[in-house]
C-alpha cells in the first residue's frame, strides 16, 4: 500500500515493479520494519487527534462586570451556602420587612438574581416556579424557613464587601429593552476558551474575546456547573468571574445575531503545539522513508 502511494506520487515504476525492487534490496527486512513503523505512528496520530478534535465540550473561563447575574441550579445540585451579616430581608414577596443575620442556604430548583445598578444596593432575589421554599437562613438560635419569594438587600462600600462563592448554571448581564428608563446591563468582561492538548495533557487558553456594554453571556446545554465568585465592593456593579462546560458559548447582543463562541477544528490545531508536533514528526518520517526507499531500489 505505501508503495502504491509513492509510485502514484513520484516514483517512475509500477505497484508491481516497486514490490520486485524492494523484494530484491539486501535492506528489504529493514524498509519492512520502517514501513510497519510508519503505518503505527499515522494510526496512533490519527486516534489521538479524532479523539482530540471530537471532543464535545468546551471550558470557557469568564471574568466580567454586570449589574445583574443569575444563576439556575444545576441538576437540582445544591448552592454554596453564603453568610450575611445585618441584611435587611422583604419575607412573602416584599410583603414582610426585618433584618437577619445567618447563614443562607438557597434550596434546589431555585433561581437566584444578583443585582445592583451602580454603587446603590445590592439585591438577591430568590424564586420558585413551583412555588416551594426557596432554602433557609441558619442563624445562632434558630433555622428560619423561607417562602417560595424573598429578597435581601445588601449595602456594600469600600469597607463592607462581600464575597459570595457561586455553583450552578450562570447568565450574566441583562437584556436592553426599549422605551426603559434604566435596566441592569453588563459593563464590560471577557471569554476565554481553554482545553487540554491531545498528548501534552496541559491546558492551552486562546486569546480572548471582549463583552461589550449591554451583552449577555451564558454556556449553551452545560455538562458541569459553573464555578466561581462575586466580589462586590464600592465600585459599580458586581465582579464576577467563573469557569464552566458546554457545548457553547452564546453571547446576545442589542439587535444582533447571537455570537456563538466555540472550540473548533481550527481552533484547537492552532493552539495544540503538542498535536502540530505529531504532525511535523509524521511529515518528517514520511520524507525520510521516501529517502531510503529511493536510495534501496534506484
Amino acid at each position: 500500500m505505501f508503495g502504491i502511494f509513492l509510485t502514484n506520487e513520484d516514483l517512475p515504476y509500477t505497484a508491481t515493479e516497486f514490490r520486485d525492487r524492494i523484494s530484491l534490496s539486501p535492506w528489504r527486512w529493514l524498509l519492512h520494519i520502517l514501513v510497519g513503523f510508519f503505518w503505527m505512528l499515522l494510526a496512533y496520530i490519527v486516534v489521538i487527534s479524532l479523539r482530540f478534535i471530537t471532543t464535545p465540550d468546551t471550558l470557557y473561563n469568564v471574568t466580567a462586570r454586570s449589574e445583574i447575574i443569575t444563576i439556575d441550579s444545576f441538576q437540582n445540585s445544591a448552592f454554596v451556602p453564603w453568610q450575611l451579616e445585618n441584611v435587611t430581608r422583604y419575607a412573602q414577596c416584599g410583603s414582610e420587612t426585618s433584618f437577619i443575620s445567618g447563614q443562607l442556604q438557597v434550596a434546589q430548583d431555585t433561581s437566584v438574581y444578583i443585582e445592583r445598578i451602580g454603587t446603590q444596593s445590592v439585591w438577591i432575589t430568590l424564586s420558585s416556579a413551583t412555588l416551594a421554599p426557596v432554602g433557609y437562613i441558619q442563624t445562632d438560635n434558630q433555622r428560619i424557613e423561607l417562602s417560595d419569594c424573598e429578597a435581601f438587600e445588601l449595602q456594600a462600600s469600600a469597607n463592607n464587601s462581600y464575597t459570595l462563592p457561586i455553583d450552578g448554571v450562570m447568565t450574566i448581564g441583562g437584556e436592553v429593552k426599549e422605551a426603559s428608563a434604566r435596566e441592569p446591563i453588563l459593563h464590560d468582561g471577557s471569554v476565554a476558551i481553554s482545553d487540554k492538548g491531545a498528548w501534552s495533557g496541559q491546558y492551552y487558553q486562546t486569546e480572548p474575546y471582549a463583552l461589550e456594554l449591554g451583552d449577555k453571556f451564558f454556556i449553551q446545554n452545560p455538562s458541569i456547573q459553573s464555578s466561581g465568585f462575586i466580589f462586590v465592593d464600592d465600585s459599580p456593579g458586581m465582579q464576577v468571574t467563573f469557569n464552566g462546560k458546554g457545548d457553547a458559548g452564546v453571547i446576545q447582543r442589542y439587535k444582533s445575531e447571537d455570537i456563538i463562541l466555540k472550540n473548533s477544528i481550527w481552533t484547537k490545531l492552532a493552539h495544540d503545539e503538542s498535536l502540530l508536533f505529531l504532525w511535523l514528526f509524521l511529515v518528517a518520517a514520511f520524507s525520510l522513508l521516501k529517502f531510503v526507499i529511493r536510495v534501496n531500489i534506484e
